[in-house]
């Protein structure tokens, strides 16, 4: 493996790391709306066209970042989603837990506003405003499809992509990982500034802060618990009380208490949450990705220009086999020690 760089070869290497973050967002965006724009076009005659469509624009996206990032990154998609526990489906105590202290923010929420005399919550997101009638591809989409595809990409995807980047650079480089990955997913809210009937500024820009914050602590359970279901569990635990607060709120003020507070009281739990989530992380000894020292060992062994074809497939299969079994016998001597 290289050796840490330092310097003006550190800051480079950072910021590639962040604009390949960057632009895979918008990919990320972009892929999203026009498998969703061609899915509904082509299945508008169908009856539940557009619950179908949206199902498929998600996986479409899903397959397409999992399938381009391992092929730039040179590492398998098989061993990709292996890592991020895809198909061993886990989900700890720490969920329960963290629903509880939504339930008591909310509750604490719907009392603050009732003495204020103004009560923000209602499932108007869930119901068309002209007919009234129940918009099953939305709630579908907002309580499960978005979860799933935005913790795949932002946890699954994006953050190996940023820590393989950064591997040269620093010891701890899952600490600039998640924090880059955090900051991605946050500014993914950005992209309501530029909806013409979508919600007020403030309320967006309360968003951003929110999914940064948000973005970290999810990260960091990821790592914690090396599966990505219990990150998705938690992204649905969210939305189902997230999508509690309409986005037509007319346009509150920053002295509109009963907005302002609820807002921040959430943004400061999630701050908690994530300093725990930390402190776990840091009791584990960090973080680990065994897919980048592969990659990286299968590299430095290969001439520079020359990283395709029979010979190179060969060599990365032997170095995956011989890094697997190292792995397989590093876990067992650990937990015999335990």
């Amino acid at each position: 493996p290289m050796e840490p760089v330092t310097g003006v070869e550190q800051r480079a290497v950072w910021s590639l790391a962040f604009l390949e973050g960057f632009f895979s967002t918008w990919e990320y965006i972009l892929g999203l709306t026009c498998f969703g724009i061609m899915t509904k076009e082509m299945l508008k005659t169908v009856p539940g066209g557009n619950i179908i469509a949206t199902v498929i624009a998600t996986f479409a996206i899903m397959m397409w970042m999992v399938w381009r990032f391992s092929n730039t990154s040179e590492i398998r998609v098989k061993q990709l989603v292996r890592r991020m526990g895809l198909f061993r489906p886990r989900v700890s105590s720490h969920v329960a837990i963290v629903f509880v202290v939504y339930l008591v923010s909310f509750c604490f929420t719907v009392w603050f506003q009732q003495r204020g005399g103004k009560v923000l919550f209602s499932t108007s997101n869930f119901y068309d405003e002209s007919t009234g009638e129940l918009l099953f591809e939305k709630v579908g989409d907002m309580l499960f499809l978005a979860p799933l595809r935005e913790e795949f990409f932002f946890r699954g995807v994006m953050f190996s992509m940023i820590y393989r980047r950064m591997g040269s650079i620093e010891k701890d480089t899952w600490r600039t990982a998640v924090l880059n990955s955090g900051l991605a997913f946050g500014c993914l809210h950005a992209m309501n500034f530029f909806s013409e009937d979508g919600p007020s500024k403030l309320y967006i820009a309360l968003q951003v802060f929110t999914g940064l914050v948000i973005g970290w602590f999810y990260t960091l359970r990821f790592i914690a618990t090396g599966n990505i279901w219990e990150c998705i569990a938690l992204h649905v635990v969210h939305n189902l009380f997230a999508s509690l607060v309409p986005k037509n709120l007319g346009n509150p003020s920053l002295y509109d208490l009963t907005f302002v507070v609820p807002a921040l009281s959430t943004i400061i739990i999630h701050a908690i949450l994530a300093r725990i989530a930390l402190k776990a992380v840091e009791k584990k000894g960090g973080f680990n990705y065994t897919v980048i020292d592969i990659s990286t060992e299968a590299a430095t062994r290969l001439p520079a220009f020359t990283k395709s074809g029979d010979n190179h497939k060969k060599e990365m299969k032997a170095v995956e086999q011989k890094s697997g079994k190292i792995v397989e016998g590093e876990l067992r001597r650990r937990k015999k020690n335990k």
